[in-house]
């Protein structure tokens, strides 16, 4: 049959079905779908179906996947309703309608209030540019938790004659109605410092160092569970809750009971009044945890039977004041046990019974024991990161710290223990005590750490730099305890900002920092005073305020959030606060516009740059000088801010701030005579290239200059923890990618080669190598940000801050001589961005994976007049090819979705 013909009878027989039942005419049977196209990792604030929302507008975010190339999103449209029943029979709570737009993360509900407690269901569906219609998504859900201050019936709870150290138990007994069956039970629960919740002796959930730190009298973060399944006729809450960041423990526990008979039951903290001293004997963070078996009262987790007084076994607790800050929802991944490790023995001493055991790895955790012995015999497990000349672990470095774990047996076969408040950074453990013979797996190592997921990957020719790659990871896998931590081990563990400020983009192409940063960045803005002043460290325990100008992590935090996880709110939740930190940096100006006070600058360069052998301050890099670019940074971040939520007047003035700024910092700090700024060295040549406030016909000089220090230095770098990521950017960026991986690949002093060539498994404190009690942390991520030059300068992949959450980005990967090839990828908010380059006899083999809904101007390395191939054709040919300019050594295209393979004669 022809087939016109065949057209013909086809449209014959719809127009005939549609004279019959006009009803078709609004059918989605007819509509233009694509199979191909599909919605999926579907998220609500960043997470799959959140328990415990307590956001009136969450934000929706997914992804699209499709196997054909160039395929962009157009248009969405997102149903929520109260069950998945509703979402398929109409009875929607709120559509957004067809709304035409690309946008893809950071969507807001707008619909009508949403209540405490309620469990709402939402799917969506796309359209592309030809039109074609997705089919729905699979169903997601999230749950609210308790909203107001309203919502809580419970109060606090605590034991005012305290015992100082302990862990505090309270206990209770819930008995459940008879003939009742349980439709849902949630918990919601605070327990500070620390808490663990136990329910018929099963532990619920798997957090550990629950909740997240915060400042007290600001925040407070509970977590919310489904207990549904824990629970029997008769239960047995124990909840043990230790001094933690805190001091006195002190409880709030509410579990809320619906039947199905749609009554409830609410179990609060009056259920859990008697309290009694248990087994951990002591428990602090930078000391360790003393645990004694032998106190394993079997009273403890039996139904409690209460006596007309207290004794020496328990007592009542007392309702107590509130810590004074707000009940908010923790939304950000918990800490768990992400990995298990078996050490090595390396070392016994025969004489006192002592051994040492070797992780190979510098890590973040506890042990776990296993032993047998007599009651009342004593192990203790000692954490350090050396070992000192006699074979035996080196604390010096810890200083006030004591990381030292103690169990006591009750003597009763084969007895397993780790601790549950504490946490150490450490390679070596030294066991004293240890009843018979240490074996192999005696001693288990258990990696903690916020379960945030690693999303990126690096390999290169070079070995080396594949060992810096993974020292990096490894230092910033150490230090995310619910913030982002200076070091693990010693008696600090505190969040730096002006460390935050280099560290941002390095912990972002490698974790999934979304939530993470949501939460820190509240932690910043709680240490805020009426004058716009921030802290050095947040929560505020240490350091001084107002914190450092360099502390530009406070708006950074936001402005990547945006850029690479496309959330607009954070900005908006925190752009007054972020704004009234540059106020009154502004306010800190003199008469020719220079910030008037700096504590760190560009801090711990090498020994020699130092002020002083004891002084990590830099003699040759003025503090001013970073304390104004900071400004002039931040009063540009603002600006952008300002015009994102379109406030113009805010935009005038915050653009005017950042010129004056940039006025001052070229007039004061510009020297005519070496052609460079400040003291001609490499910071600030290279800071103020970063800033790119130089007037355009000083830039070939200055960065002459900044080379020829670096051969002047032997290829070695003079900067610390902020310019270090300055020096090797700029240097890439103005055409010496070569010097810049000579620098990178240093294996002498000072350089991330020599660390590794020293023995480090994570990045140190200092460029020197030193074990005692000043600043000597061995892992310390500040100097960890050269692995953003992995990814966005070797892979070159890069988010455009114009086109949010990679809805729009570049990869330029940048090509040094003595690396062979490099391979990699991100995984984005929108799928797996990939890019793998190899040099090939005279070709560039060039390998990149751009996902759906989303496009790439890629750079790729050519020779002038030379051809460019993709799967064979001329890349002229391919239709999701765009050719938009050339320049220096480059082609660049705007490329669609898809995978592509180019070859390119370099």
């Amino acid at each position: 049959m022809k087939t016109g013909k065949l057209k013909k009878i086809r449209l014959e027989v719809i127009l005939s079905m549609l004279i019959c039942c006009p009803a078709l005419l609004f059918s989605s049977s007819l509509i233009k779908q694509d199979t191909r196209i599909k919605v999926n990792n579907l998220k609500c604030e960043y997470v799959v179906n959140p328990l415990g929302l307590d956001i009136q507008n969450p934000q929706f975010s997914w992804e699209v996947q499709s196997d054909k190339r160039g395929t962009v999103q157009t248009a969405f449209q997102i149903e929520v309703a109260l069950s998945e029943e509703d979402l398929f029979s109409g009875n929607i709570l709120w559509n957004s309608d067809k709304t035409n737009s690309s946008q893809a993360v950071g969507i807001r509900y707008n619909g009508p209030s949403l209540e405490s407690r309620q469990q709402y269901f939402w799917r969506v569906k796309i359209w592309d540019q030809e039109e074609n219609e997705s089919d729905w998504s699979a169903p997601a859900s999230f749950e609210m938790g308790l909203m107001d201050e309203e919502d809580w019936y419970s109060d606090w709870i605590a034991y005012a004659p305290g015992l100082p150290g302990r862990v505090l138990y309270f206990k209770g007994t819930y008995v459940l109605p008879e003939n009742k069956k349980i439709k849902k039970a949630r918990l919601y629960i605070s327990g500070l410092g620390y808490y663990e919740m136990y329910i018929n002796r099963k532990k619920v959930g798997d957090r550990v160092l629950d909740p997240a730190q915060s400042s007290y009298n600001k925040t407070i973060y509970y977590s919310t569970y489904d207990v549904k399944n824990y629970l029997a006729a008769v239960n047995t809450l124990v909840i043990p809750v230790a001094p933690g960041w805190y001091g006195m423990p002190k409880l709030r526990m509410q579990m809320e009971i619906t039947f199905e008979d749609n009554s409830c039951d609410y179990v609060t903290t009056s259920y859990t009044r008697p309290v009694m001293g248990g087994p951990i004997l002591y428990s602090s963070i930078f000391d360790g945890e003393t645990y004694d078996a032998r106190s394993e009262e079997s009273e403890l987790f039996e139904p409690f039977k209460p006596a007309l007084l207290m004794n020496k076994i328990w007592a009542y607790s007392h309702v107590a004041d509130p810590p004074g800050g707000k009940m908010v929802s923790q939304k950000m991944e918990a800490i768990r046990v992400v990995d298990t490790i078996i050490p090595e023995i390396i070392n016994k001493e025969e004489s006192s019974g002592i051994y040492i055991l070797d992780t190979k790895q510098n890590l973040a955790g506890w042990a776990s024991l296993r032993v047998q012995g007599k009651k009342g015999q004593k192990v203790t497990l000692s954490f350090a990161e050396s070992l000192g000349n006699n074979g035996l672990i080196n604390q010096d470095n810890l200083r006030n710290a004591k990381a030292t774990d103690t169990y006591i047996l009750k003597g009763e076969g084969i007895e397993k223990w780790e601790p549950s408040f504490t946490y150490h950074g450490f390679r070596y453990i030294q066991v004293e005590g240890y009843p018979g013979e240490l074996e192999k797996g005696d001693v288990l190592v258990k990696r903690i750490r916020n379960d945030v997921p690693l999303i990126g990957k690096f390999h290169c020719s070079n070995d080396l730099l594949n060992r810096i790659h993974k020292m990096v990871v490894e230092t910033e896998a150490s230090n995310l305890h619910s913030v982002p931590t200076d070091c693990p081990q010693r008696d600090e563990r505190m969040g730096w900002l002006n460390d935050m400020t280099v560290r941002i983009e390095q912990a972002i192409n490698n974790f999934d920092l979304a939530r993470f940063y949501t939460k820190y960045i509240r932690d910043v803005s709680d240490t805020q005073d009426k004058y716009g002043r921030i802290t050095c460290v947040a929560p505020f325990r240490f350091g001084a305020r107002p914190a450092d100008p360099v502390s530009a992590s406070y708006l950074l935090m936001a402005w990547k959030s945006y850029q690479y996880y496309g959330n607009r709110t954070i900005i908006a939740d925190h752009y007054d606060s972020m704004k009234a930190w540059v106020n009154y940096l502004e306010s800190r100006t003199d008469s020719t516009g220079i910030v008037d006070y700096s504590y760190y600058g560009d801090w711990s360069p090498p020994l020699q740059f130092a002020v002083t052998p004891e002084s990590a301050n830099s003699k040759d890099t003025p503090g001013l000088m970073m304390s104004t670019g900071y400004l002039y940074y931040c009063a540009s971040m603002i600006t952008g801010m300002a015009q994102l939520l379109e406030k113009p007047e805010d935009s005038i003035y915050y653009s005017n701030l950042a010129q004056k700024t940039a006025k001052a910092f070229n007039d004061v700090y510009w020297n005519k005579s070496t052609g460079g700024y400040a003291s001609n060295n490499q910071a600030a040549n290279s800071f103020a290239l970063y800033l790119d406030i130089i007037p355009a016909d000083r830039i070939p000089q200055v960065v002459n200059n900044l080379v020829e220090d670096v051969k002047k230095q032997d290829y070695h770098l003079t900067t610390g923890n902020l310019c270090t990521k300055y020096l090797i950017e700029m240097l890439t960026k103005h055409g010496y990618i070569d010097i810049a991986y000579k620098i990178v690949t240093q294996t002498t002093y000072p350089s991330w080669g020599y660390m590794l060539e020293n023995g480090a498994t994570t990045l140190w404190e200092r460029w020197e190598y030193a074990t005692g009690d000043a600043m000597n942390s061995h892992n310390h991520p500040m100097m960890g940000s050269v692995d953003s030059w992995f990814y966005m300068y070797v892979l070159g992949i890069i988010p455009d801050i114009k086109y949010p959450g990679f809805e729009k980005f570049a990869i330029h990967p940048y090509l040094p001589t003595d690396l062979e090839f490099a391979e990699g990828e991100l995984n984005t908010v929108k799928g797996t961005v990939k890019c793998a380059w190899r040099k090939k006899d005279k070709n560039i083999l060039l390998d990149i994976v751009i996902p759906a809904n989303t496009t790439a101007t890629v750079s790729i390395p050519v020779k002038k007049g030379k051809k460019i191939t993709e799967g064979g054709k001329n890349i002229s040919k391919i239709k999701s090819i765009k050719f938009l300019h050339e320049k220096k050594g480059y082609r660049v295209y705007e490329v669609g979705s898809g995978s592509y393979h180019f070859i390119s004669v370099y």
